[in-house]
């Protein structure tokens, strides 16, 4: 792990702690973690990474990570914690890319991230993150 890596990660647990979402609860009391790929991509409570899809590249152009998490949420509590949390974490939402209604897409230092919601049987979420260079 390398210097910045280690210190990039309290800085996002910090800012994580400095805005609230909906409900009353802090971003960080809402987030079980960060996504193994991204250090500081909180993952919402409730949600746990499938291990399924999950890719990194790194290409001289920038990285390609994909992500996959699942949990007992709703598709909405799931896009309202991701609208809410990301922007301060540096990342700016690009609703105009958002063509269907379970997306979400932000930009980012010259990445895009989409997270794509999907419902599943059982009150069951799956959640899609992909990571690119724009």
């Amino acid at each position: 792990m390398s210097m910045m890596t280690r210190l990039a990660a309290p800085v996002a647990v910090a800012g994580l702690a400095l805005f609230s979402v909906p409900g009353g609860a802090s971003a960080a009391e809402q987030a079980s973690g960060y996504l193994d790929a991204v250090e500081d991509m909180p993952l919402m409570e409730g949600l746990h990474e499938t291990g399924d899809g999950g890719v990194v590249f790194d290409k001289p152009n920038g990285r390609i990570i994909r992500s996959v998490a699942t949990g007992k949420v709703a598709p909405e509590a799931v896009r309202r914690f991701y609208a809410d949390a990301l922007p301060q974490l540096g990342w700016t939402r690009a609703k105009k890319l958002e063509l269907i209604r379970n997306l979400l897409v932000f930009r980012r230092e010259g990445e895009r991230l989409e997270i794509q919601t999907v419902p599943e049987t059982g009150g069951m979420t799956e959640v899609r993150f992909s990571i690119e260079p724009e």
